[in-house]
């Protein structure tokens, strides 16, 4: 199998450039289901009693999920009459047109599809402690393909059974909830300080690009807390840590959607600001760590406040956007296991792309999708393209998408921004790591001008660390491609937790 996509019935998958990581709405969690899933990216979230319903507008269908004790049979039956229609009758949901077994980061998952006239019903479940969850919808065939899938598809992969909130490995420290201000926005995070008596060093968690709360936790993927872990494994070395829900996002105040980096790096600056005049904080050694687009946003806040005292960039670019999505591109095309010659094509179609979108030439994009998204659905099966639809009212709509995208105010900042400049102000110790399965920030790619503009800084403290089997997101991979995301499991990889750790002992833990 060349890709590990969730395609459920039939499908296909039209990936055309990857801008960001994983981006989807609000969280719903159900304490009673004991489970939490993220709002499809462009879906809405309708929290009813005892269930939530997504809706699109322009799609003509809901998906719904919702637990109840029971075996799976039980409450997919159940689920199907409550959410789908009351008439429907038990012999009918015990024989399903396809049955099968899907297995999953939170578990097997039983994908039950039934037919009713022009109508599909698919009903996915899981079943945990006597406690069975079911995802159900009901469509037209080629509506499913449209745009159902995706949905059922984000709410599985970010499908998360809740645990208890501290069902780690208890760390002497003290969580603060705090708030302070970036102008009139009132940020929410939280300082994690260690045992013991202080002045502490600090360092301030910077999450990359995507909504993400004070744990780095995207709604697309709810059981990576990246920032979290960070800041329990510092706190047991002695070193305290701020982080923050993002501007828009969790209990901050502010808009998030208009938001560009440099707005990000605002915030930090203010976060930064707030450190140095907490007592229990040594105001001569806070420093940033930022991941992906953090790393920049490291950079950025860095380069203007000379009292910063060091700065960790994990997997944080050093070249501008348009050649970094290349290479990202063909990596992950690579790692997906497409050909050698379409590999080839989808790199030479992206750097068309980018060149015309840096112009502001959207017309010759749009037709640069719309053919990419032509040429995909004539490699699929006759059948399976029969049953996705017209194919160009699918390239219009993946082309319509792709261009809003990219016209949004955070693209647009990150198409014309070059963090070299910054990094070439940067004369405090840095540490940059990378991992070695990162196939959104290649370490061979950006290695050198990181290095090139540290140089060009005077910067005589500056460390280089691969953790060779890490991914981008820092997990212990196999692949490294995004596509294995949600199948690997929780933590990050611990090589770089003591790479890091160490790094910031020696320097600034006395």
């Amino acid at each position: 199998m060349r890709r590990t996509e969730l395609c459920y019935i039939a499908s296909v998958c039209l990936v055309f450039a990857g801008a960001g990581t994983l981006a989807a709405g609000d969280l719903y969690e159900d304490v009673r289901g004991g489970f939490a899933v993220p709002t499809p990216p462009g879906w809405q979230l309708s929290r009813e009693q005892g269930y939530a319903r997504f809706t699109r507008e322009g799609v003509d269908a809901d998906v719904f999920i919702v637990a109840a004790p029971g075996s799976g049979e039980e409450v997919n039956a159940a689920a199907i009459q409550l959410l789908i229609d009351p008439e429907i009758d038990a012999e009918f949901i015990a024989r399903p047109l396809q049955a099968s077994q899907i297995p999953l980061p939170s578990g097997t998952w039983t994908q039950r599809i039934y037919q009713r006239g022009e109508m599909l019903i698919a009903a996915l479940s899981v079943e945990r402690d006597g406690v069975t969850s079911v995802v159900v919808t009901e469509s037209t065939q080629a509506e499913f393909m449209r745009a159902v899938n995706g949905a059922v598809n984000a709410i599985l992969m970010g499908f998360e059974f809740l645990e208890g909130d501290e069902a780690q490995v208890e760390i002497p420290h003290i969580r603060h909830d705090v708030t302070f201000n970036s102008g009139s926005i009132q940020l929410a995070g939280v300082l994690t300080l260690p045992d013991g008596a202080g002045p502490h060093p600090a360092v301030i968690l910077i999450s990359g690009s995507g909504a993400q709360d004070r744990d780095g936790r995207n709604p697309a993927l709810p059981h990576y807390r990246p920032m979290r872990w960070i800041a329990d494994h510092l706190a047991s070395h002695g070193i305290a840590t701020l982080r923050f829900d993002e501007r828009g996002f969790g209990e901050s105040g502010g808009v998030h959607e208009t938001a560009t980096t440099a707005d990000f790096a605002d915030d930090n600056e203010a976060a930064f600001r707030y450190l140095r005049n907490r007592s229990e904080i040594s105001a001569t050694r806070i420093g940033l760590l930022g991941h992906s687009e953090g790393g920049l946003i490291a950079a950025m806040v860095a380069a203007r406040n000379l009292d910063v005292a060091f700065v960790v960039n994990m997997a944080g670019t050093a070249l501008p956007y348009s050649e970094v999505v290349v290479r990202q591109v063909e990596l992950i095309a690579r790692a997906s296991g497409l050909p050698d010659d379409e590999v080839e094509v989808m790199r030479e179609r992206q750097i068309r792309a980018m060149r015309h979108a840096e112009a502001g030439e959207w017309e010759d994009v749009r037709e640069i999708v719309r053919q990419g998204t032509l040429e995909q659905i004539a490699r699929l099966p006759e059948a399976q393209a029969a049953a996705i639809g017209d194919p160009n009212e699918i390239a219009r709509r993946q082309a319509d998408a792709e261009i809003a995208g990219m016209q949004t105010p955070w693209m647009q900042f990150f198409m014309s921004y070059d963090p070299r400049p910054d990094w070439e102000q940067i004369t405090v110790p840095v540490l940059a790591v990378f991992g070695g399965l990162d196939t959104q920030v290649d370490e061979a790619q950006n290695r050198p001008p990181l290095e090139a503009a540290l140089r060009r800084a005077g910067n005589r403290d500056v460390t280089f660390a691969t953790v060779e089997t890490a991914n981008h997101l820092f997990q212990e991979a196999r692949t490294g491609s995004p596509e294995e995301y949600v199948t690997l499991g929780p933590g990050l990889h611990e090589e770089f937790l003591d790479i890091v750790t160490r790094w910031i002992s020696e320097r600034f833990v006395r």
